[in-house]
């Protein structure tokens, strides 16, 4: 009795331990992996009115919308909304979006260049999806796949928010193409 008293015991501690340390999740989204930083919410779906690129997932600093809200979001076009919306000064957010259209997917994969090894956020200018300053985008390629990482930071987000950001994006994991 003792045994499983005892079996019992380390098997929840572990579970509780794993929950209350689990603060990197490791998700996969169409064959991309990744972990979401501490803090960070992850949107699923389009927030911007793109149909392609695909949208792979959208990570931001705070919370885009409540519940299913989305229907707010997307506007015509490459521009988001619901990223102006919830923009703060401490604002930070990443979203992969993926080139699936075979013409297109041919077409920018002469055009862009592999995956760097480090992603380098440093942007100065207005970009990404037509969010304030500091935002930007990179495109590269990895595998046979063609991909488009948008993001941006709020002039009051912190060191940490970046490298988390680009910790991100440097922790990616893709499978090829089939």
């Amino acid at each position: 009795m003792r045994g499983v008293v005892a079996t019992v015991l380390i098997v929840t501690a572990a579970i509780a331990g794993v929950a209350h340390g689990a603060n990197t999740p490791s998700l996969d989204r169409s064959g991309v992996s990744f972990d979401v930083p501490s803090g960070w919410y992850l949107t699923n779906g389009r927030i911007n009115g793109l149909i392609d690129p695909v949208t792979v997932f959208t990570l931001s600093t705070h919370p885009l919308m409540k519940g299913s809200d989305l229907s707010l979001g997307p506007a015509a076009g490459i521009c988001s909304a619901v990223l102006q919306r919830a923009w703060r000064s401490d604002f930070a957010y990443v979203q992969l979006t993926e080139e699936r259209d075979g013409a297109s997917r041919r077409t920018m994969l002469r055009r862009v260049p592999l995956r760097p090894r480090h992603f380098a956020l440093r942007a100065k200018g207005a970009g990404g999806l037509c969010t304030p300053a500091d935002s930007g985008q990179v495109t590269f390629q990895q595998g046979g796949r063609v991909f488009y990482i948008h993001y941006g930071f709020g002039p009051m987000a912190s060191r940490a928010t970046r490298a988390r950001a680009a910790a991100l994006l440097d922790g990616l994991r893709m499978t090829p193409r089939r």
